[in-house]
């Protein structure tokens, strides 16, 4: 129960910073720890929604603190430092925090911040799969184990690349969808555009690599028990395709781009589920 709910602070965290970006509030606090320079802040909406963004950062770290011990003890070996790096990670993310307000939310800082968050959410999802009693942490990078975990890194990688583009305005470089400014492959270049179409084709080859591997799942035996969660996996990037060409139509409606995060989230929590899932397939054949 308590990874879930860590699990779930840290989710709603990450949406609510979304939410956050696209309010333009990330410097309604413009001090740090305070907030305008009181521990309560003025009743405006723009700064409550900066504050209650560092209320909920504050009650996620608690959270994290309290299954992090708790999984120090139960974890064997080296694995002891997933724990441990959870939490090193979350002191780093609470100091870059207070640092992205300060300097007025550097582009490169932020997305940095934005990273940080996301790899501290996937080592919650995974303290919360695996308790080291019941279910133990299992660590596998070979194997089709080792290509599922390849498939998390770029579905990482890709949600870092789109958080570049939202925080540095280069979400509408391209303001159409599938075409860009009405071709395929854009004619003028610029940075924005580049980083624009790279987010793109990273989309399309995520969802060609998770095709691929549900594709296996039918042939070889060792994908067998993985073959409903690479079909969700499927459709969930699938289905956030269609809801990026929403965010691009919709001129980056808010809403949206949270629903887009979200959709991000699961993904990645779905990816890691598989990979934890043919690890210990892995594991029991090893045996």
């Amino acid at each position: 129960m308590l990874g879930k709910i860590t699990a779930g602070l840290f989710f709603i965290l990450l949406i609510w910073g979304n939410l956050v970006a696209g309010m333009h509030a990330g410097t309604a606090c413009p001090d740090w720890p305070l907030c305008e320079g009181k521990l309560l802040p003025p009743l405006r909406i723009d700064v409550w929604m900066e504050f209650l963004h560092r209320i909920l950062a504050a009650l996620a770290a608690f959270f994290l603190l309290a299954l992090a011990r708790r999984r120090f003890w139960a974890y064997r070996g080296a694995r002891k430092a997933i724990p441990v790096a959870a939490v090193a990670l979350v002191c780093l993310e609470i100091a870059l925090g207070g640092i992205v307000v300060l300097l007025a939310l550097p582009v490169q800082l932020t997305t940095v911040h934005f990273m940080i968050a996301l790899a501290v959410f996937l080592l919650v999802l995974h303290m919360a799969s695996c308790d080291g009693e019941t279910r133990s942490a299992t660590l596998s990078f070979s194997g089709y184990a080792g290509l599922i975990f390849c498939l998390m890194v770029l579905i990482f990688s890709q949600a870092s690349l789109g958080a570049y583009l939202r925080h540095s305005a280069a979400g509408l470089a391209c303001p159409d969808f599938p075409t860009c400014r009405g071709e395929l492959i854009p004619s003028l270049w610029d940075a924005a555009t580049a980083v624009n179409f790279s987010h793109r084709l990273l989309a399309l080859g995520t969802f060609c690599s998770v095709a691929l591997l549900y594709l296996a799942s039918l042939l070889d035996k060792r994908l067998t028990g993985l073959h409903g969660r690479l079909l969700t996996l499927a459709c969930l990037v699938a289905l956030q395709i269609g809801v990026g060409a929403l965010v691009v139509k919709s001129g980056l409606s808010y809403p949206i781009t949270s629903l887009h995060l979200a959709l991000t989230l699961a993904i990645i929590g779905a990816s890691l589920r598989a990979w934890l899932s043919q690890t210990r397939q892995s594991e029991r054949v090893g045996k």
